[in-house]
């Protein structure tokens, strides 16, 4: 079975968008690509504060909502992650964690089931990822380097999709529900490492240090005062500590596990600078506004 883990907030932030962007169409997005699933699929929206009524109504006909308040980045993904253990789901069952900015093309969650099903060595999946040394955008990414043990994998045709071996992926991620379990605690601790956790999430339970020494000591010549000197050696610390932790799973023989995504990618992050290649992105968000004003003009007949 699949669970989806919608993870919402009501305001915005100021990152670059392409003129279509919306927090409604995003939304769509997704109620659109769930209805295309066979089998069945738990939907539990997260929402961080007031959410604006149109997507609200969207959540209330699709799914069950959640209502926090002041949870933040931090606190909104660490009620995600405990969502599996609470609802007792069954360790082979996959959830599926969203960010409320990412546009899906309506195959993109039964193609994440189809390859769940056909990746049973799998337990990570993303549908947006940095594969290799290689964006999603197709760039190189800045400062991100590929643990020398990492090995790309040739690409295993899933309905027509090419899935494979990938490096890390965002907070938009999905995972068997036994590994998100089993995994939580090295998730919460990521969490305090600084600068882009998901990314060392993902290195971390595939087994790889995170944080080459050599960059940790230049983090710390680089501070430009004793403020900044605190901050970077608490940050420090804290992915030293990652990487003792990462160091004595491998000494008791933890094995890494397999991150998998489609190559071109069945979903993008709605940030301008980021958008994946090989999707005519605009198409994708003009039917999914036509399939969503179809939707309302039904709702409200």
């Amino acid at each position: 079975m699949l669970h989806v883990v919608y993870r919402s907030y009501g305001g915005e932030n100021q990152k670059g968008r392409p003129a279509y962007y919306s927090k409604v169409l995003a939304l769509a997005s997704l109620v659109r690509a769930l209805s295309e699933i066979d089998g069945g699929v738990e939907v539990l929206y997260l929402n961080d504060g007031p959410i604006p009524a149109d997507r609200l109504r969207l959540m209330e006909s699709s799914g069950e909502v959640l209502a926090r308040s002041q949870l933040g980045m931090r606190g909104s993904m660490q009620a995600a992650l405990a969502l599996p253990a609470q609802r007792a789901w069954h360790a082979d069952d996959v959830v599926w964690f969203s960010e409320d900015d990412y546009l899906y093309q309506p195959s993109a969650l039964s193609g994440l089931e189809a390859a769940a099903g056909a990746f049973p060595e799998a337990d990570y999946f993303a549908l947006y990822a940095l594969i290799g040394n290689r964006l999603p955008n197709g760039q190189a990414p800045v400062g991100t380097p590929v643990p020398a043990e990492w090995q790309d994998s040739e690409p295993r045709l899933v309905r027509g999709q090419p899935w494979r071996r990938a490096l890390s992926t965002t907070s938009t991620f999905g995972g068997r529900v036994g590994a998100i379990v089993e995994d939580r605690p090295l998730m919460h601790a990521a969490m305090w490492s600084g600068g882009a956790w998901d990314h060392t999430t993902c290195l971390l339970y595939q087994g790889f240090q995170p944080y080459p020494v050599s960059t940790v000591a230049s983090s710390l010549r680089d501070a430009s005062g004793p403020a900044e000197l605190l901050k970077r050696t608490a940050v420090s610390a804290a992915r030293l500590g990652l990487n003792g932790y990462q160091a004595a799973r491998a000494r008791l023989g933890v094995p890494g596990r397999l991150l998998i995504a489609p190559d071109p990618a069945l979903v993008t992050h709605l940030e301008s600078e980021f958008m994946a290649l090989g999707t005519d992105w605009t198409a994708v968000a003009r039917s999914t506004r036509t399939w969503y004003d179809a939707r309302e003009l039904v709702r409200s007949a």
